[in-house]
C-alpha cells in the first residue's frame, strides 16, 4: 500500500471544500507515517490528527495490546484516515479534478453575470420569491419550532416514550426509535374486510380490463408511433392481449389466436413495437373519483419502492451493484404509489444503491393526478443534498426503513414492467370500485360500518381474479354505466376457508 499512499498524498488532482479541509491534510500526511519505522520510533497521538478519529475507530488505532503503552496503530489510524477520505469524496467535500464523477459539483454553479441572466426565471419557476435570507430564516423558524414540539412530545410520553434522543461522544445527536408493533384490528373491521371480498365478483383479467376500459376509455390512448391514429380494426382487443401476455410474463403463446385476425402473432408484435402507451393517466383520474377513496387519502402522500431485477444479458439500463448483486447487474424498477393506491409514475432505472436522484424525476414526470407533498422512500436514497432538493421543489422527503426486494430477469422485462404498472392500476381501480359497491350494499342492509374501519380497507386483493389458465378476449362488460351484481357472501358458492359470519 506504501507506494498508493505516496502517489495519492502527493497528487496535486485533489482538492477540498471547507469542510473537507481536515480530511485532505490528513491524506497528505499519510506518504510520511507509510515511511516511518514505528518500530524504532512509535508513533505517538500528538503526531496524528484525532479529530480525525471517529469512536468506531478508537479502540483500533489507541489501544493496540501488541504495542507500547500509549502508542499509536499507524497502520489503523491510515486506514481510518482513508475511510474518511472515501466518505468526503462521496459527499463532495474532497474532489478530484480533472474528472467527471468525482469533480467538484461548486463549480458547476451559475456565478456572476450568468446567474443574474437567469435568476428571475429559476426562482420564479420554484415559486421562490423572498429574498434568500428570509428564506432561510423561514426554514431554521420551522426546523426549530420540530425540535421543540419533539421535546415537548417526549416530555410528556416520559419513560414509555418508543423515540429517544442520544448525543454521542462526538457530540453528534442520534434518533433512537423502537420497533413500532402491529396496529390492532377491531372485530368489525375484521368482519368487513371479509364480508366485503365474499361480494367481489369473480372475473378472468381480460374481462377486467375490457371493463375498466369501458368506465374510462384508457385504451384509446394506444396510438400509433408517429402519425397519434388509432386506424387499426379492433385494436383494442389487441391491446388487451399483449398487457395480459407481458403483465403475467408468459409470452404470446397463450394469447394467440390465428382464427381472430386481432390476436395472430404477427398483429401482436406489429401493435407491441408501433403503438405508443400514455394510458395511466385515465386510471389515476378514475381512481380519484370513486367516492370510498376519500377515506384513504386525498393523493398528497406517494410512497416510492424499487423491485430489483438480476440481468444476466447486455440491457441499456442494466448496471453492477455490488451491494445488490455481488459482481452481476442488474436494473430497478420504480414505481411511485400515492395513498390512493393509485401508481402515478414509474421507470426502468440502473441497479444502484442510491435511487433518490431517479426518484425525484419519475416524481417530476408523473403520469397523472395530484403532485405529491409527502415522498415516503427507503433511507438508502438519504443524503442532505437530496432533502434540499426536494424541499427547493416543494417535496417534503421521508426516508424510512425496509427491506430490499429481488426477483429474478427474464428477456425483455423492462418493457413488460411498463405494462404490469398499467395493468396493476386497472386492477385497484376495478377492485375498489366494487369495494365501494360492497360497502355501499352494505349500508343500505342496515349494516353500521365505521369510517375507520373503511380507511383500512385496501383494493390490493386478488382471490376472485383470474390471472392464469384462461384468456377469452371476447368483451362480456355490463351495460353502459352498470356494474356487475356482487356475490352473495352468504351463498353457496363461496370460497374455501371462508365463513361469512357477523362481527361478535
Amino acid at each position: 500500500m506504501r507506494p498508493f499512499l505516496a502517489l495519492l498524498g502527493e497528487s496535486k488532482a485533489l482538492d477540498a471544500a471547507s469542510a473537507g479541509k481536515r480530511v485532505l491534510a490528513g491524506v497528505r500526511g499519510l506518504p510520511a507515517l507509510a515511511r516511518r519505522k514505528v518500530g524504532v520510533k512509535p508513533l505517538l497521538p500528538r503526531e496524528v490528527d484525532d479529530k480525525l478519529v471517529p469512536p468506531a475507530w478508537r479502540k483500533a488505532v489507541y489501544a493496540n495490546p501488541d504495542l507500547p503503552q500509549g502508542a499509536v496503530d499507524r497502520d489503523a489510524y491510515v486506514v481510518c484516515v482513508l475511510e474518511q477520505l472515501h466518505r468526503a469524496l462521496n459527499n463532495r467535500d474532497v474532489f478530484a479534478s480533472p474528472s467527471h464523477r468525482w469533480s467538484n459539483p461548486r463549480t458547476r454553479l451559475l456565478d456572476g453575470r450568468d446567474w443574474d441572466a437567469v435568476e428571475e426565471d429559476v426562482l420564479a419557476g420554484l415559486s421562490l420569491d423572498m429574498p434568500v435570507e428570509e428564506h432561510l430564516a423561514e426554514l431554521v423558524r420551522g426546523l426549530d419550532a420540530g425540535w421543540k414540539l419533539l421535546a415537548e412530545r417526549l416530555d410528556e410520553a416520559g419513560p414509555t416514550a418508543k423515540v429517544s434522543i442520544e448525543v454521542q461522544d462526538d457530540g453528534r445527536v442520534k434518533l433512537n426509535v423502537d420497533k413500532l408493533g402491529a396496529l390492532g384490528e377491531p372485530k368489525s373491521l375484521t368482519w368487513l374486510r371479509k364480508r366485503v371480498e365474499k361480494m367481489l365478483p369473480k372475473i378472468d383479467l381480460p374481462d377486467l380490463l375490457f371493463e375498466v376500459n369501458a368506465w374510462t376509455g384508457f385504451l384509446d390512448a394506444f396510438v400509433r408511433l408517429g402519425d397519434g391514429t388509432t386506424r387499426m380494426k379492433d385494436l383494442p382487443t389487441s391491446v388487451v392481449a399483449l398487457l395480459v401476455s407481458e403483465a403475467c410474463n408468459f409470452g404470446l403463446a397463450p394469447v394467440v389466436n390465428p382464427g381472430y385476425e386481432a390476436l395472430t402473432r404477427a398483429r401482436l408484435v406489429h401493435v407491441d413495437q408501433y403503438y405508443l402507451r400514455a394510458a395511466n393517466a385515465a386510471l389515476i383520474a378514475a381512481q380519484a373519483g370513486v367516492p370510498i377513496v376519500r377515506y384513504w387519502g386525498d393523493g398528497l402522500l406517494a410512497s416510492v419502492d424499487g423491485l430489483r431485477f438480476q440481468v444476466p444479458v447486455r440491457t441499456v439500463n442494466a448496471a453492477p451493484s455490488p451491494k445488490y448483486f455481488g459482481f452481476k447487474r442488474g436494473i430497478t424498477w420504480l414505481n411511485a404509489v400515492n395513498d390512493q393506491v393509485a401508481g402515478i409514475g414509474q421507470m426502468v432505472v440502473p441497479g444502484t444503491p442510491r435511487d433518490s436522484l431517479h426518484i425525484l424525476d419519475a416524481l417530476l414526470n408523473l403520469d397523472g393526478g395530484v403532485k405529491p407533498e409527502m415522498v415516503a422512500t427507503d433511507n438508502a436514497s438519504y443524503s442532505d443534498m437530496v432533502f434540499c432538493l426536494f424541499k427547493i421543489l416543494g417535496d417534503n422527503f421521508s426516508p424510512r426503513f425496509r427491506g430490499t426486494i429481488h426477483q429474478a430477469y427474464r428477456d425483455g422485462m423492462e418493457d413488460q414492467l411498463g405494462a404490469l404498472g398499467l395493468v396493476l392500476n386497472t386492477i385497484v381501480l376495478w377492485t375498489t370500485k366494487y369495494i365501494d359497491a360492497a360497502v355501499s350494499q352494505l349500508q343500505v342492509e342496515g349494516h353500521e360500518i365505521r369510517d375507520e374501519d373503511i380507511a383500512r380497507l385496501s383494493p390490493l386483493k386478488h382471490r376472485n381474479l383470474n390471472l392464469l389458465g384462461r384468456y377469452s378476449f371476447t368483451a362480456s362488460t355490463p351495460a353502459a354505466g352498470a356494474l356487475r351484481p356482487l356475490r352473495d357472501p352468504d351463498g353457496p358458492e363461496l370460497d374455501e376457508d371462508d365463513d361469512g359470519g357477523e362481527p361478535d
